[in-house]
C-alpha cells in the first residue's frame, strides 16, 4: 500500500504556528494602546461604592437598626457599619466590612463642577454629611432613608484624560444613581 505524504498531515508545523504567533502579537501591539483601562476600573469602583450604600439600606430596613457608610477618601476604600445600637460608632460585636476601590482609581473632587452644580472642593458632599472617626459618612436609617442627600466622585488617570464618576444619594428615599463625566456634562448611567 502506498501511502501519500500530504493526504496524512494532520497538524501545523512550528512555522505556521510561529507566524500565527507573530500575527496576533501584532494585532495585540495595536490595539492595546487604544484600550482605556482607566474607564473599566473607574466603572468597577463606581459600582462598589453604589453597591456598598445600595446594601447598607437594604440592611438597615431588614435589621431595624443605623447602618453606617464611610468613605476614608485616604486609603481610598468604604468602610460599612452595623450600628447596632445607633450610637455612631463602632463598637465590640459590631460587623465592620471595609471594601476597597480598584488600584488607580481615588475620591477626587470634580474640577468640572458636581451633577447638581458646584462641588465645593470635596470629593463627598452632601447637605448633612457627618465625620465620623475622621471619614464623610453617611447613616440609613430603619425608614430606608439616608442621613443627608450626598454626592461621592471618583476619578482615574486615563489614555485620554481623567475618568470622572459619581453617585448621588437621595436622602428622603436612600436612592442611589450614578453618572459619567461626559466631556462636557454629567450623564446618567445604566445600570
Amino acid at each position: 500500500m502506498i501511502h501519500n505524504r500530504a493526504t496524512e498531515r494532520r497538524g501545523v508545523t512550528l512555522i505556521e504556528m510561529m507566524i500565527v504567533v507573530v500575527l496576533l502579537s501584532l494585532v495585540s501591539a495595536l490595539a492595546l494602546p487604544k484600550l482605556n483601562l482607566a474607564q473599566f476600573r473607574t466603572d468597577n469602583s463606581v459600582r462598589a461604592v453604589r453597591t456598598a450604600l445600595q446594601s447598607a439600606q437594604r440592611l438597615a430596613i431588614t435589621r431595624q437598626y443605623d447602618v453606617i457608610v464611610s468613605f476614608d477618601t485616604v486609603n481610598q476604600r468604604i468602610r460599612t457599619i452595623e450600628d447596632l445600637n445607633n450610637n455612631y460608632k463602632a463598637d465590640a460585636g459590631e460587623r465592620v466590612s471595609w471594601t476597597p476601590l480598584d488600584d488607580g482609581v481615588h475620591f477626587a473632587p470634580p474640577g468640572q463642577g458636581g451633577v447638581s452644580g458646584g462641588a465645593a472642593g470635596w470629593s463627598v458632599l452632601g447637605t448633612n454629611v457627618m465625620t465620623i472617626d475622621g471619614m464623610p459618612s453617611v447613616v440609613f436609617l430603619r425608614s430606608g432613608s439616608a442621613s443627608t442627600n450626598l454626592e461621592v466622585y471618583l476619578s482615574a488617570p486615563g489614555s485620554e484624560g481623567s475618568e470622572w464618576r459619581a453617585v448621588q444619594v437621595t436622602q428622603s428615599t436612600g436612592r442611589t444613581v450614578w453618572y459619567r463625566w461626559l466631556v462636557t456634562a454629567w450623564a446618567k448611567a445604566s445600570v
